[in-house]
């Protein structure tokens, strides 16, 4: 059984200067670097809008195969996060177009800067699912932590019966290519866990991944 789909506009998450640093691959913070972040944060506030949809709907995990609603995934780790739960979330979520034309036109006319706003459009993202994450576990209690298309052996083909699922194009306009790859860019789909095991969504992921030699790793 599927809900209906909810859509929700969320003020700006407080910036993490030290997470779009880390993004933009700068192990120190040193003041020409902060004060290029800075103004970038600047830069990119009236560019950002944060939306999300979802929708919550039944699960059935066997063995490796998971039923969210209608839809069927084959994948052994989304099975494991899921394991334990009757019901999930799907979400998709978005920081909005202005900013990927933000990044391409000052990729052109500073290299720099263009770089700052790919970092900072990656921490704001992350920020808004974690804005979302928690609300979740405000209204459901336990949590998992979200798990997204061409994460470990789910494919990025499961995007398709995401988008279908949600109608991201019409609740928040974000748009899947032929590629598999979303416009806007800084944009992300996910499924979260309900009830299970104690376990919250928020900044996890890397504890949870086994891909110890990625370059954003946070120290866990």
């Amino acid at each position: 059984m599927m809900k209906a789909i909810n859509q929700k506009q969320y003020a700006a998450p407080d910036v993490d200067l030290q997470e779009v640093l880390r993004y933009a691959a700068c192990r120190e913070m040193a003041e020409d670097v902060l004060a290029l972040a800075q103004e970038c944060v600047a830069l990119a506030q009236n560019a950002l809008r944060y939306q999300v949809c979802w929708r919550e709907m039944s699960v059935r995990v066997e063995g490796d195969t998971v039923e969210l609603g209608s839809a069927r995934f084959i994948s052994q780790k989304l099975a494991r996060r899921l394991q334990g739960c009757r019901r999930a979330v799907v979400f998709a979520a978005t920081v909005g177009l202005e900013l990927d034309r933000l990044i391409a036109r000052y990729g052109r006319l500073s290299p720099a800067k263009g770089l700052m706003l790919q970092a900072l459009g990656s921490e704001r993202i992350e920020a808004l699912c974690d804005a979302f994450c928690e609300d979740l576990t405000q209204v459901y209690g336990r949590t998992k932590p979200r798990f997204s298309p061409g994460y470990g052996d789910l494919p990025l083909t499961a995007q398709r019966e995401l988008f279908r699922m949600l109608e991201c194009e019409k609740r928040i306009g974000v748009y899947l290519n032929e590629s598999l790859l979303m416009s806007p860019s800084k944009s992300v789909t996910a499924i979260v866990g309900l009830g299970g095991e104690d376990e919250n969504c928020g900044r996890s992921t890397c504890r949870q991944c086994g891909k110890a030699d990625c370059a954003f790793r946070r120290e866990v």
